[in-house]
């Protein structure tokens, strides 16, 4: 698996700031798209709440537009304002590699944005530094050494969603769990979306992540894929890293 490689932006979410806003937030956004070359696009979940908003006012000659309707729109830059978990996983994917560079205006706390921001190493439109928790794991090291491996068998094109795809998820997360390792779902998805899983993928992950916690059975049990000792070779590569 390979990361997106159009390079990522964010404006902070920051209201405590003295003379703070999201008016003030969105005009950041607008002002980054207008300095992008290419066919601009703003990826929004409901258009009435950008159009609304002040920096609607501000965006120059830019195709607004929602996810599933980018008839017209060929490659550029993307703002995305507020966006949904299924828009941040379509971000991730580049929107099919269309995207040359991203922005997104996160909407308060929220914690797949954030993991996948802080994954990609986003940078700050408005002075220029990256994420401040980017250096901030968002894994257990045995946890990521066992996603890194995952990773290097699954096909992308099936999303986990059947066959030996899902096999090494289920038996990946089943196998840490009963070993007592734990992870933050969000934080969970955001790494993985961060290190080249699509947002199809993301989606299934995320199920099987919270069966697997809420000790959910899987029936059928898909076979495990996996050679013995995963669990010894996640731990000695955790202990590495």
């Amino acid at each position: 698996m390979t990361t997106n490689s159009a390079p990522l932006y964010y404006v902070p979410w920051t209201p405590e700031e003295p003379g703070w806003s999201t008016s003030q937030a969105g005009l950041h956004g607008a002002d980054w798209l207008n300095g992008q070359p290419g066919q601009r696009l703003v990826l929004v979940h409901q258009k009435r709440d950008y159009l609304q908003h002040p920096m609607a006012q501000r965006v120059q000659n830019a195709i607004v537009a929602k996810r599933g309707s980018l008839t017209g729109w060929y490659g550029g830059p993307v703002l995305a304002p507020w966006p949904t978990r299924e828009i941040v996983g379509d971000l991730a994917d580049g929107l099919a590699g269309r995207a040359i560079a991203l922005c997104v205006l996160p909407w308060g706390d929220d914690p797949l944005a954030d993991a996948w921001l802080r994954a990609r190493r986003a940078v700050s439109v408005v002075d220029g530094s990256v994420h401040p928790k980017a250096d901030v794991a968002l894994l257990d090291p045995v946890v990521e050494a066992a996603m890194e491996e995952m990773a290097g068998y699954v096909n992308p094109a099936n999303a986990l969603a059947s066959g030996p795809e899902k096999a090494w998820a289920v038996h990946m997360l089943l196998k840490l769990h009963a070993e007592d390792y734990r992870w933050d779902v969000d934080q969970l998805c955001g790494w993985a979306l961060g290190h080249g899983f699509t947002g199809a993928e993301e989606e299934q992950l995320r199920r099987y992540a919270v069966k697997v916690l809420e000790g959910s059975p899987f029936r059928p049990l898909p076979a495990d894929p996996f050679s013995p000792g995963a669990v010894e070779r996640w731990r000695s590569k955790g202990a590495r890293s």
